[in-house]
């Protein structure tokens, strides 16, 4: 599967996606759409013409520099071997540095972009600041296992990523509709929620309040990397409170391009009768 391909797939799904919201009423919920939505589509663009394509570069510059004879030396792995390997790295990789992201405060404010919207959806997906998606690992490894001859294993690894980020940011949800639906399932339930993650435990991230976990929660989709490391909290319920207590005081500057930006908290907003 070439690039043209993946990326025609990835555009599509999300943009279908992004409909089935709008057209539902769910995007216009948060307290500032036109914002959230501006977000979104510079995060798209970000990723598709500064971002993806300037560490796309330079990784597959560095892996010509380091190993320029090998190209193409490992395409006699077989595939599922080679998916299993991408896939898993690539997710812990993704775990300890968001994980990171929330125990450093400097990475934070890189990664706070995507904490900063006030209403779950899934244009959120590509709400973060431009420097965050140069230090996730799927960019970085995807010029590596192309080069040395497993790019179709790097693929579908980015697409089942991709797929349970979207259905995981869904203002739909969808988990606990299932379950409701399917109540003799339920020690099905109690082991899937606890090997992937679901709509419940990545609300449960993004929120702050009551059945929140924002210091927690981190996997992308093997969230059994949460329960072994700790981090994991299943609250099986409805969270009310999104973003941030600060999200209103934050400059859009500062938000898309801290560090090269920094600018200070905006005053609160004034108390109304």
């Amino acid at each position: 599967m070439n690039s043209s391909i993946l990326g025609l797939i990835v555009v599509g799904v999300f943009s279908a996606a992004f409909a089935i919201e709008w057209f539902g009423g769910r995007i216009q919920r948060g307290p500032r759409p036109a914002r959230d939505a501006a977000f979104t589509a510079m995060g798209i663009l970000f990723q598709g013409t500064i971002s993806g394509a300037l560490i796309g570069s330079l990784a597959g510059y560095m892996v010509i520099q380091l190993w320029g004879d090998l190209a193409g030396s490992l395409s006699h792995i077989a595939f599922w071997k080679a998916f299993l390997f991408i896939f898993l790295v690539e997710e812990l990789l993704h775990y300890w540095i968001h994980r990171s992201a929330h125990e450093w405060r400097w990475l934070w404010k890189i990664h706070r972009t995507h904490h900063s919207a006030q209403q779950l959806n899934v244009g959120v997906v590509y709400r973060y600041n431009i420097f965050w998606v140069m230090l996730l690992p799927q960019t970085w490894m995807g010029a590596f296992a192309t080069y040395f001859g497993q790019g179709e294993a790097f693929v579908v690894a980015v697409l089942i990523t991709f797929f349970t980020n979207i259905l995981t940011h869904s203002n739909y949800r969808w988990d606990l509709w299932l379950r409701s639906k399917t109540p003799w399932a339920t020690p099905a339930w109690w082991l899937i929620e606890r090997v992937i993650t679901l709509p419940d435990t990545h609300h449960a991230h993004h929120a702050y309040g009551k059945s929140a976990h924002p210091n927690g929660n981190y996997a992308v989709t093997l969230f059994i990397y949460d329960i072994i490391f700790g981090t994991a909290k299943i609250p099986n319920s409805r969270q009310t409170q999104y973003g941030l207590p600060i999200s209103a005081r934050l400059h859009w500057a500062e938000e898309l391009f801290w560090p090269a930006i920094k600018k200070p908290l905006l005053p609160k907003p004034a108390k109304t009768d």
